[in-house]
């Protein structure tokens, strides 16, 4: 309103004068108020017209971005989607695993467990059978290396259940039973040497008789270590009739063993000795032809033949 009223008070006819730079006349253009108003007219339209035309290009650009901005946040958020959806299906997956894992974990130390008391009681019933004096079996030595070779197994299996303390004890018991045991069973070699003269019935060398042998001769010569054939303590050492210089070890199990002919003797009377452990030296001391070791095995009282207990077939 302001501009039309402006323009309805250019009533007057205007001028324009040029004015040159050099020293020539100056000009003046008359100008009659109808095409002045004419001439500011289209300016404010033109004016008005960019104004216009600017908003609306800028409005429309924006209005592009906006749909661009769109567009992307779309993409971005449908792939944000897809990770999160593709992590749950994976987590879902693990615990599943997880699941199935702790399960057949359970059924394995549940299958460990049973076969740890399994052992357990082949131990102790094998220990309690063959501790009867008269009644322990005759090949100990294989009977052992079972038991041996079962320990190890068990020990191999529960390696994946360390933390359990309860079942680690329970092995470690059972362990240290078998091993004591063990070591009460005569399978060292005593000394190193081939057999003379077996056990059992012969002409004795000396007396001339017909007499059972009650153990083994180990030839060997003077000098030589003679070694505990298992652990336990010493119920004799000294010298006697017949077996000269000699050691007798007791294995409280009901099993006893006796070194002769000794030329010397390295333990005494109730001194506690360990399986391999060097007691004596061979001899030819008693009744005896010649250096050598005689060996005797007792069950009870009863002699047995050493070569159930021993591997005589790895001396040569």
């Amino acid at each position: 309103m302001n501009v039309l009223s402006s323009l309805k008070k250019l009533n007057k006819n205007y001028s324009v004068v040029i004015v040159p730079h050099t020293n020539d006349s100056v000009r003046r253009l008359a100008v009659k108020a109808p095409l002045v108003k004419l001439l500011l007219m289209v300016l404010i339209l033109s004016v008005f017209s960019a104004f216009l035309f600017i908003h609306e290009y800028r409005g429309s650009a924006q209005k592009h971005q906006a749909e661009q901005n769109s567009g992307e946040l779309e993409k971005q958020i449908k792939s944000l989607n897809d990770i999160i959806s593709a992590q749950n299906e994976a987590l879902s997956m693990s615990k599943s695993q997880l699941e199935q894992a702790k399960k057949e974990n359970a059924k394995v130390k549940s299958n460990v467990e049973e076969f740890t008391k399994l052992y357990e009681n082949i131990a102790e019933d094998y220990i309690s059978k063959t501790s009867r004096g008269a009644s322990a079996a005759k090949n100990s030595t294989s009977a052992v290396l079972d038991l041996s070779k079962l320990s190890t197994l068990v020990k191999e299996l529960n390696k994946g259940f360390t933390e359990d303390g309860e079942l680690a004890a329970q092995l470690r018991i059972t362990d240290r039973k078998l091993e004591k045991y063990i070591g009460a069973i005569p399978t060292f070699l005593p000394a190193t040497g081939s057999i003379s003269s077996p056990f059992g019935m012969r002409t004795h060398p000396i007396q001339k008789v017909y007499k059972i042998h009650e153990g083994v001769d180990i030839t060997s010569s003077k000098g030589d270590p003679i070694y505990a054939a298992a652990s336990g303590v010493v119920e004799f050492a000294g010298y006697s009739s017949g077996y000269g210089y000699n050691v007798k070890i007791d294995h409280q199990n009901g099993i006893r063993t006796i070194y002769a002919h000794s030329s010397r003797l390295l333990v005494k009377k109730g001194e506690k000795v360990e399986k391999g452990q060097k007691i004596a030296l061979v001899g030819s001391t008693g009744n005896s032809t010649g250096p050598h070791l005689h060996f005797e095995i007792r069950i009870g009282n009863t002699p047995v033949d050493p070569t159930g207990y021993l591997d005589f077939t790895s001396v040569k």
